[in-house]
């Protein structure tokens, strides 16, 4: 893959941001396992602690455990207890590599493709240095997240290199067809993870269009063609994804239409808010009610901002492929179904947020782009953009501290809501357990 920049100093940035990736997270590697779908996922999980094994695998791909199918996520986690037992620190350190990963892919691939090595620096470091992310890092649960994060990116990688082949050659080659290969085995991979990552198929269609401009009216069928096998591997995957979690009670169906758009368009509103905002984040947001006239002026924004990028569709390209990828990402969770009693998650904008993080990042370049005089405009972007990422730092780092055990976790959750009942429950039975361990048994808190 080409570069439009200098190779070395896109390289030396994505090496300072897994750096300081790995420094805002270096203390989870003392950290413990929390009593919220750790217990079922790992150290109370009997499949899980017994690590890997053919039972456990053929576990892994037929039961739908905490209702979830992730075999790959499965697999994951009995490796770690295979290794290394019941000792959290490595598994979380091996979330941190993962997403720090993530991030150096993320950086490379951007800035090859669009030419725009600083804008894509600045993208790169906000997905690994936003506050938002370290529920799905600091979380062993939310391996998920990580692991399925790192397929993403492999299958994007895949994809941009068989679309540049085969542009040098319409008829075709072989290393286009193996790098179309291993983006279907990657993507497979990745829904093998999580199963979130089915609306990818989409996601590449965007890149077409911008920034690899392979999309036409008169390219659209083919292009559709060549996305076939990837929406089918995503009805697949939704299909089973449905038949695991109907019949646990973890999916509600029971709202109306007016009240499951409400929830749409609010819940989309509200992760605006805390991408933008990140301010008192917890590890559950419980459902609340909501007035009309939330539900009108958060309508109004997102309708603003839609009717901007297709004002913008032709000049600024990126504005409506960023918007629609965070948009489409966001669709399995976005609140049509409510999930559990949680309202909204940090964790699902894991890689939703790129998309919004590309709006932002080139809408304020662009704005800089008005000052007249050249240095002045580089130094102002600079400036901004180490703000926010201090920013970003600094609030990161302490959210990385609620999360070193239950009572921490909890204890922070009711600080930013006295109200979240999940949080209490968890903190007493957490507490009284262990003041009286031979009362330990399963949690009772709701799996995601």
């Amino acid at each position: 893959m080409e570069f439009n920049g200098n190779r070395r100093g896109i390289v030396f940035i994505g090496l300072l941001i897994v750096a300081a990736t790995l420094a805002v997270y270096w203390p989870v590697r003392h950290y413990d396992f929390v009593d919220y779908d750790d217990d079922s996922y790992v150290f109370e999980n009997p499949d899980v602690t017994h690590g890997l094994s053919w039972g456990g695998v053929k576990w892994a791909f037929v039961d739908r455990h905490s209702s979830n199918w992730h075999p790959i996520t499965w697999l994951s986690h009995m490796a770690d207890c295979q290794w290394f037992g019941l000792n959290a620190g490595p598994a979380h350190l091996e979330n941190v590599i993962l997403h720090g990963a993530s991030a150096l892919l993320l950086l490379v691939l951007l800035a090859a493709i669009t030419g725009a090595p600083w804008r894509s620096a600045l993208v790169a470091a906000l997905f690994a240095l936003h506050p938002l992310r370290v529920e799905s890092v600091a979380w062993i649960s939310e391996r998920k997240d990580v692991l399925s994060g790192l397929f993403f990116m492999l299958t994007l990688w895949c994809y941009v290199l068989h679309a540049r082949k085969q542009a040098e050659d319409e008829t075709g080659t072989n290393r286009s067809s193996l790098f179309y290969s291993s983006s279907l085995v990657f993507f497979t991979l990745g829904l093998l993870s999580k199963p979130t990552l089915v609306t990818v198929p989409v996601v590449l269609l965007l890149l077409d269009y911008w920034p690899l401009r392979r999309f036409y009216l008169s390219s659209l069928p083919r292009l559709l063609i060549e996305k076939l096998p990837f929406f089918l591997l995503s009805i697949a995957i939704g299909v089973i994804t449905l038949w695991a979690q109907n019949g646990t009670g973890w999916v509600n169906t029971g709202d109306s239409t007016s009240d499951r758009l409400q929830n749409v368009v609010i819940n989309y509103f509200r992760y605006i808010e805390k991408l933008l905002w990140p301010q008192d984040l917890s590890f559950l947001y419980p459902r609340t009610a909501h007035s009309p006239a939330d539900f009108y002026f958060a309508l109004t924004v997102l309708l603003g901002i839609s009717a901007a990028a297709l004002i913008l569709v032709r000049r600024r390209p990126w504005f409506i492929v960023g918007w629609l990828w965070f948009l489409v990402m966001l669709l399995p969770v976005c609140g049509w179904f409510e999930l559990g009693r949680q309202s909204i998650a940090d964790r699902y904008t894991y890689l939703p947020g790129i998309g919004f993080a590309i709006v932002v990042t080139w809408s304020v370049a662009e704005l800089g782009g008005g000052l007249s005089l050249p240095g002045l405009r580089y130094t102002v972007n600079t400036i901004v953009a180490l703000i926010v990422l201090a920013g970003c730092v600094v609030l990161t780092w302490r959210q990385v501290g609620y999360w070193q055990n239950t009572q921490t976790l909890m204890e922070h959750s009711l600080e930013v809501d006295p109200g979240n009942v999940v949080a209490r429950q968890n903190l007493h039975i957490y507490l009284l357990e262990k003041k009286h361990p031979e009362l330990k048994s399963k949690s009772t808190a709701h799996p995601k």
